[in-house]
């Protein structure tokens, strides 16, 4: 295995040519007739050294595994991996393995017939999995990827040393977090760190758990279909809620200019007080930050608002990402693509993620060496109320209009109400839902 700090050196120079691409296998072996080779896009953050070590880990145990099949990555990450696979579907020219979502961000990819349903693999095997992430994805009960988590895109990490240090408590309101403002950056700490560069990161992660104390699940079914509108106050009153921590210099500075990743240093560095992110960030907050803060970290969500006409204290919930394969896969290529989808989020490849901080969609029992950090995200997910999340449940393509407003709203060149108009304008004439 290549040393971290050499492979990292490798991956940069690789990137800033090209996107990346890792063949499985040791690559002196010779291929025989009984080897299979797959082409596979992936989707992994090779610039971030805990997840290219995680990943290593996790492809040398498919090796070990399944010698005799070979895959052939091309890895990319954020945007662009969104937009290589939108260029590929288009051309007809999707690899054999791909890694999907189970709703609509790769919605227009997984229902135009380009991906294989594989209800049939997983029926024997949904038995292992949690319900949440075995609901059918497609209208006739298909499936088109296999969840490898549940994933709560919306947790207030918060720093319960730091809040003692400055003689807080988590607070209750919306108006009690505002209150604690000028305490926190008055002694040199952000109160909120995120990052929002690429526009996902404030919908996903914060707007759609917004929305669903807001309006809860029920609106925004009624609000898809046209029976609502996101020029309605539930969506509205949630944008307003950005553009009042925003105003209120609550978030990091920079927030719209810095990278994803940015937001999460700094909690780890211990120069935030909360940080709202996804709960996929466990594993990496678990490495970074020292071992005692994993019993000072806790997972809360954002305290309540003023008008919470749908769901109190609710987070955003959706079933996790996974790989699915080519529809033109048939016979023993098929078979071999399912082994990697079925080892990627079945019990053996959940097995190494479960070691470095996942909290796996199948049922096993997690190790008892595990953070307490990934105790807490178990009890999170579990217990806490969730609503949907944005970009899982309408088109894709229509994040291009919501996330762009929303910024130009956080620096004041259209108001919540204009950024609601602006995407209920597209969503009437575009969206699938409608």
């Amino acid at each position: 295995m290549l040393h971290k700090r050499t492979f990292l050196l490798v991956l940069t120079a690789l990137l800033l040519a090209t996107p990346f691409v890792f063949a499985g296998g040791d690559g002196e072996e010779a291929e025989g007739d009984d080897v299979i080779t797959l082409t596979a896009l992936g989707y992994v953050d090779l610039t971030n050294e805990i997840t290219t070590t995680n990943w290593e880990e996790l492809l040398a145990g498919w090796e070990e595994a399944q010698p005799n099949i070979k895959i052939e990555w091309e890895y990319l990450f954020g945007e662009p991996y969104h937009n290589k696979l939108q260029s590929m579907a288009v051309a007809g020219q999707l690899p054999d393995l791909v890694f999907l979502w189970p709703g609509k961000r790769t919605g227009d990819v997984t229902g135009s017939g380009l991906v294989k349903d594989i209800s049939s693999y997983v029926s024997p095997v949904a038995d292992q999995f949690a319900p949440a992430a075995i609901a059918p994805q497609g209208a006739n009960g298909e499936f088109y990827e296999l969840p490898e988590q549940v994933t709560a895109t919306h947790v207030m990490f918060t720093n319960n040393r730091l809040l003692d240090e400055l003689g807080l408590d988590f607070p209750e309101t919306l108006a009690e977090l505002l209150a604690q403002g000028d305490v926190i950056r008055d002694a040199g700490y952000i109160p909120i760190a995120m990052d929002n560069k690429d526009g996902w990161q404030m919908q996903s992660c914060f707007l759609s758990a917004l929305v669903a104390r807001t309006g809860g699940r029920e609106w925004l079914d009624a609000a898809r279909v046209g029976d609502a509108s996101f020029t309605d106050d539930e969506f509205v009153d949630a944008l307003t809620v950005i553009k009042t921590l925003f105003d209120a210099d609550m978030f990091s500075p920079g927030i719209n200019q810095a990278d994803y990743g940015e937001a999460l240093n700094a909690f780890a560095a211990e120069e935030a007080v909360y940080l709202i992110d996804g709960g996929w960030r466990t594993n990496e907050l678990i490495k970074l930050m020292a071992e005692d803060a994993h019993e000072y970290v806790s997972y809360e969500v954002f305290p309540a608002l003023p008008n919470e006409g749908g769901l109190p204290g609710a987070t955003a919930l959706v079933a996790g990402t996974g790989y699915g394969m080519n529809a033109n896969l048939t016979g023993a290529k098929a078979d071999a693509a399912w082994e990697w989808i079925y080892f990627f989020a079945g019990p053996e490849g959940s097995a190494i993620k479960a070691t470095q901080g996942w909290l796996p969609a199948v049922k096993m029992d997690l190790p008892d060496t595990i953070s307490p950090m990934l105790v807490q995200l178990s009890e999170f997910v579990n217990n806490v109320p969730a609503g949907y999340v944005i970009d899982a449940v309408m088109d894709g393509e229509g994040m291009g209009v919501l996330h762009p407003a929303i910024q130009e709203m956080m620096f004041g060149s259209i108001t919540p109400v204009e950024a609601a108009a602006r995407y209920e304008e597209w969503v009437a004439a575009n969206d699938s839902s409608r």
